[in-house]
């Protein structure tokens, strides 16, 4: 070792562990939105926008410091730039991602037997929307699965879509089951608090969840497949099943991100939908079911100064189901709906107090 070499290491040995190792925006422990952006929060901020400055040379105080390969950028508080331009969550993607895991997984998921005494193979979780309706063609028509839809109406799915989704599974020979949450309630906390303690997609999801993973065990269903389009799990491995053991029941729940494991993008989506005759209802905002996004975009957009489903569309980039300037160009029509969502929002919260005052 040379003189220069050891001095060299010598002067690493005393920088801070953020500059001197690389790690995963999940391994951050931070929102991506900044939702409940605390001390602890912004201090890891700090860190990943200096390493972006020492890693680029480009200080990132003055400009924002985007990826060159997708659009995650140096306001995003668990996002940081390396030497060669690429964010840490292309970096870990593409140093953990192997096709033939995402094969495996997906053998492996249409492999499974059926729960004892049930006739059914897997739950669709149907949202009416291109992604899940194109995961239920194939589970039917593709993979021959005996499988039901169930969609889960938050308040703000249109009765269109809906009525629209009904059709498709009429025509594939599919039930639908709707179950019903109240999604209003958390939404009004989270307009009330400019949308810092939470962002409605977000809560919306983890209900959904939960009322899917409930549905399952109550009918003897131990797979579910999602329109996700993107991974479940990046480290150590790049996955697109995740395994739940339900608490109760202590019954195992395997969930499959269907387009993903097939490595589907937007125009083969499109494409499929087209040649079967069906196509999603249109809406405003970066979702073809739900109106929500659209609606509280421009809030949350001024209170970050980007568009809440950056995050989104930059992993869909990143696993190459949309490439950038097309997610570019869907992230830059926003509108101020900010009159809409709050009588959308009173509504549904007027609506569930008068059946609450019917019982």
């Amino acid at each position: 070792m040379t003189g220069k070499h050891a001095f060299m290491e010598g002067l690493q040995s005393w920088l801070p562990k953020f500059l001197r190792s690389d790690y995963s925006p999940y391994q951050c422990n931070v929102s991506a939105n900044r939702e409940n952006y605390n001390l602890r929060a912004r201090r890891i901020h700090l860190q990943n926008q200096i390493k972006t400055w020492v890693n680029t040379g480009q200080n990132p105080f003055i400009k924002p410091v985007e990826c060159k390969e997708c659009l995650f950028d140096t306001r995003i508080p668990n996002i940081y730039i390396g030497a060669d331009g690429v964010c840490n969550m292309c970096m870990t993607y593409k140093k953990n991602f192997k096709i033939e895991i995402l094969n495996s997984e997906l053998e492996t998921f249409l492999n499974t037997p059926r729960e004892a005494g049930s006739n059914i193979d897997a739950v669709v979780g149907f949202s009416g929307g291109k992604d899940s309706a194109v995961s239920l063609y194939l589970a039917r028509k593709r993979f021959g699965l005996n499988v039901v839809a169930v969609l889960v109406q938050n308040g703000f799915i249109p009765e269109q879509v809906v009525d629209n989704g009904r059709k498709l599974c009429d025509m594939l020979g599919v039930e639908l089951v709707v179950l019903n949450i109240d999604l209003a309630p958390y939404v009004k906390d989270m307009m009330d608090n400019n949308f810092k303690n939470g962002y409605p997609c977000y809560k919306c999801g983890e209900m959904f969840h939960k009322e899917i993973q409930q549905y399952c065990i109550e009918n003897r269903i131990n797979r579910i497949i999602f329109g996700r389009n993107w991974w479940h799990w990046i480290e150590p491995q790049v996955r697109s099943v995740r395994w739940v053991k339900h608490e109760a029941s202590g019954k195992q729940l395997q969930m499959l991100s269907l387009p993903f494991a097939l490595q589907l993008t937007e125009k083969a989506v499109y494409k499929m939908l087209d040649d079967i005759g069906w196509s999603t209802v249109k809406i405003h905002g970066n979702s073809t079911n739900c109106v929500l996004p659209g609606l509280v975009e421009y809030s949350v957009y001024k209170r970050l100064g980007y568009h809440p489903e950056l995050n989104l569309l930059s992993r869909e980039v990143i696993t190459g189901f949309l490439d950038k300037e097309e997610a570019k160009h869907q992230l830059s029509d926003i509108r101020d709906n900010t009159d809409a969502l709050e009588k959308l929002v009173n509504k549904k919260l007027e609506e569930s107090q008068s059946k609450l005052n019917e019982r």
